[in-house]
């Protein structure tokens, strides 16, 4: 045990405080009307080293509110397990009757936002820097949309299906989208290392996809396989080890081997545990991105201006782009609840923001704008939805009308 690094016993502590008081806040969350995960933002936020965690840190003497590699394992396995039940809740066959308008709403609700905040901020910043920060606000987080969806339980709706497909459908264009970004931030423009680069990435997702909907379901039907609880998880990992391999986000793994064992005889029993490890570890990944976030970046001149700039057209973007191609399926209340729920940014967003700034493209401040943008989006984006997902939600059954008393006819007793 002695080999085992400090920091892994601390970081271990810091995951179950967060786990343990984000459950407590989700109980005044939920009678207060607040989403959860808008609840699990803000407790990141407090609990950073950069406020309240830090005094804390300070006062016991011990490092416990730090983010560290060991807290943004955890968090990524959050957002895997955030994935692949949201594919498990839909499965193949919802996002095949998704259809064209999903296909048509997700390129559309990521070139929109992107090219204007492109036009915007070349203004005030050079070409390489605009485009990671357009890139990153075009992005909808589908961890938050699942998150959303599944507080909501609203996952097995028809309308909240087409909704997380979208949303998957997005971060693939979205990571087309920035392949082509680091291809050109990285000197390498021309038209064909361009195309390539979105060619290659399309065609992979899509044999990925289809393979792994022939596959694996088939698989399953083996009685031995079938009965093994753990099994579909095994291709849950097997699938995200693939995709990463590839250069594709963990994230479409996930939802990718959420597709295809909903396809199969276990989806039922897979349903159940992937419920179990949400419940144990669905918050952590909204925590650590409060978390990671510095208040004092705020005190920054014009970085809360510049954020809110992109906060705002992110959100008009997606809406703009996204409601006409919802309304070609839905009602207008439902399209209007599809497209304020893509408005959160999320994982995607922090992840190009990292990259940028590992590269030396993005500052602190710059990457301070991502942050801010993707908690601001976040935030207005889940209370909007939670406020329109009414059209949403099937209507309840009437309840049952008693029959009319059937009043005896005859002589009346004597008196």
């Amino acid at each position: 045990m002695s080999a085992v690094p400090e920091v892994a016993y601390y970081a271990l502590l810091e995951i179950f405080v967060f786990l343990a008081v984000a459950e407590l806040l989700h109980s005044f969350a939920r009678k207060v009307g607040v989403p959860t995960l808008v609840s699990d933002l803000l407790l990141g936020v407090l609990l950073s080293s950069f406020a309240l965690g830090g005094v804390l840190n300070s006062l016991i003497g011990v490092p416990i509110f730090v983010v560290n590699d060991y807290i943004l394992l955890f968090a990524d396995f959050s957002v895997i397990l955030l994935l692949f039940a949201a594919g498990l809740g839909g499965g193949f066959a919802g996002l095949r009757r998704a259809g064209p308008p999903a296909v048509l709403a997700a390129v559309a609700g990521d070139l929109v936002p992107f090219a204007l905040a492109l036009v915007v901020f070349s203004r005030f910043y050079s070409v390489n820097v605009a485009l990671l920060l357009a890139v990153a606000c075009a992005a909808t987080s589908s961890a938050v949309v699942a998150s959303l969806l599944q507080s909501e339980r609203l996952t097995d709706t028809p309308v909240g299906q087409f909704h997380m497909n979208v949303a998957a459908l997005d971060d693939v264009v979205a990571l087309v989208l920035l392949s082509v970004v680091l291809t050109i931030v990285g000197g390498q423009f021309d038209v064909i290392a361009v195309t390539g680069s979105i060619v290659e990435l399309a065609v992979a997702w899509v044999v990925l996809l289809l393979a792994s909907v022939l596959i694996i379901p088939r698989l399953l039907r083996v009685p031995q396989l079938r009965d093994a609880q753990r099994m579909p998880f095994l291709f849950l990992f097997v699938l995200v080890a693939v995709v990463v391999a590839l250069g594709f986000s963990a994230v479409i793994g996930a939802f990718i081997a959420g597709l295809a064992v909903a396809e199969s005889l276990a989806a039922s029993r897979t349903r159940q545990i992937t419920e179990i490890l949400l419940i144990l570890f669905g918050s952590l990944f909204f925590v650590v991105v409060g978390a990671q976030f510095d208040v004092h970046e705020l005190l920054v001149p014009g970085l809360i201006v510049f954020a809110l700039l992109l906060a705002l057209i992110a959100a008009a973007g997606k809406v703009v782009a996204v409601y006409p191609f919802a309304r070609l399926r839905w009602t207008p209340a439902q399209a209007r609840a599809i497209s304020v729920g893509m408005i959160p940014r999320g994982e995607i967003g922090l992840i190009i923001g990292a990259i940028g700034y590992a590269d030396g493209i993005l500052t602190q401040t710059t990457l301070g704008v991502v942050l801010v943008m993707s908690i601001v989006t976040t935030l207005a984006g889940s209370l909007l939805f939670r406020r329109a997902d009414r059209a949403i939600r099937p209507a309840a059954p009437l309840p049952p009308t008693r029959p009319p008393e059937v009043v005896p006819s005859g002589p009346s007793a004597p008196g």
